[in-house]
């Protein structure tokens, strides 16, 4: 068995890796390569993945090589077929895939292996394969989700906003200084956005953690849901969950008291009754794209199979529709100091668009953050690699190489909703 040093070692070499910090994550892991038994085989993955996410490839070819003893380790199987992909050799990547997908009992692999074939089937122009295959590992691996509750807790809470105009509800006894929020749906161009931003002197992007939907679990309760808790909660409870929210987001980070924090947590979706309650002060930029592409993004990504949401273009509508209804009216609602943005023109005049964002935080146009590609930041989501090229418009339009299977959506009609 590991020793509980060495245990705590990679454990602590793992969280460096989720925060981004690869240079600690590598220092911790890379002396476990040398160590025989289980802990060189958790740390060969480890360390592959580090190397993976710091976009550092011609690193992550040369430990492939060096481990190849590992070989048949479905783990290190997908690393190898990730790298494959990664650097364009689509043939030996679906060499590697077909297989895996298909054949290894771990079922996390066989997923994770499965949208990265979608990804080469994506660039090798054989849209109905690709969109047949993420299909089959829906129907699978992903888990049925209630998106009628989810649907319920918005409607209510925008109810009850539309009712009285601005909704009162408790808050904690401080304001926060320098919070702000990107408040949007998954591949709506978060990441992006958090990436550009980050790029400013004066704001520092933390990625997603799990406070937001404690918090807001924790208000919800108070009042067995939605807006009652935020009504009834204790202001003890909202400045002791503000405290733990200031020490994970900002302390443990290290960000100074001059600097504002970006967190993009978007999913458990955006929670603006818990954000108001618990950090009053705190500013929101919204983001929104196309419904086509956000949708036709989030049936062809590996999420976490318990969203079970994104594994139909119906429950993705559904999940869609309530966000750009509700979260609007609750922002106003709640008197949240809000920008409201849209990916495409965001893409297109990104000069223009940021403009009214760096307003909002009362900083001074940066020019750096045009270029979102020269940042040595890691980024944890599924948007890694997008956010490593310069911005574009590649996005744009990408349901149409799926046109056939919208025609029976009305996720066209969602576009009005959009700023």
């Amino acid at each position: 068995m590991p020793s509980t040093d060495h245990r705590q070692a990679l454990d602590r070499a793992r969280a460096c890796h989720v925060a981004g910090l690869t240079d600690e994550a590598l220092e911790l892991a890379t002396p476990y390569l040398e160590t025989p038994g289980p802990l060189r085989d958790e740390a060969v993955i480890l360390v592959g993945e580090v190397l993976f996410r710091a976009g550092r490839m011609a690193d992550v070819g040369e430990h492939i090589a060096r481990c190849r003893d590992r070989a048949e380790s479905p783990s290190f199987r997908l690393l190898a077929a990730r790298y494959s992909v990664r650097i364009g050799d689509f043939a030996t990547a679906r060499e590697q895939l077909e297989p895996l997908k298909d054949d290894t009992d771990d079922r996390k692999v066989a997923r994770a292996a499965a949208f990265e074939l979608v990804k080469v089937l994506e660039k090798t122009g054989e849209y109905d394969s690709a969109w047949q295959t993420a299909a089959a590992e829906h129907r699978r691996s992903t888990r049925p989700f209630p998106v009628g509750l989810l649907e319920q807790a918005l409607l209510v809470t925008a109810r009850a906003a539309r009712q009285v105009g601005t909704l009162r509800i408790q808050r904690a006894s401080q304001r926060v200084e320098r919070t702000a929020f990107l408040a949007g749906m998954p591949r709506s161009g978060t990441s992006l956005l958090e990436q550009m931003l980050d790029r400013h002197p004066e704001i520092t992007g933390v990625g997603e953690n799990a406070i937001p939907g404690r918090m807001a679990d924790a208000i919800a309760a108070e009042g067995r849901g939605w807006p009652s808790g935020a009504q009834s909660v204790p202001v003890s409870v909202l400045d002791s969950w503000q405290a733990r929210y200031r020490d994970f987001v900002r302390v443990e980070r290290g960000v100074d008291s001059g600097i504002w924090s970006i967190d993009k947590t978007v999913f458990p979706m955006f929670q603006p009754l818990a954000v108001a309650a618990v950090l009053p002060g705190a500013r929101v930029i919204r983001i929104v794209r196309d419904p086509r592409d956000t949708a036709a993004s989030l049936f062809l990504s590996n999420f976490d199979p318990s969203w079970g949401w994104t594994g139909s273009l119906e429950s993705i509508e559904r999940v869609l529709a309530a966000e750009r209804s509700c979260v609007p009216m609750l922002l106003e609602a709640l008197e949240t100091p809000t920008v409201e943005v849209c990916y495409e023109k965001l893409v297109q005049a990104p000069r223009q668009v940021l403009g009214p964002q760096f307003d909002l935080l009362g900083v001074a146009f940066e020019e750096a953050c045009l270029y979102p590609e020269q940042s040595s930041r890691v980024v944890m989501t599924l948007s890694n690699e997008q956010v490593r090229s310069p911005i574009n418009s590649q996005g744009i339009g990408r349901w149409r190489n799926y046109e056939r299977f919208f025609e029976r959506t009305g996720l066209a009609g969602l576009d009005g909703s959009r700023p």
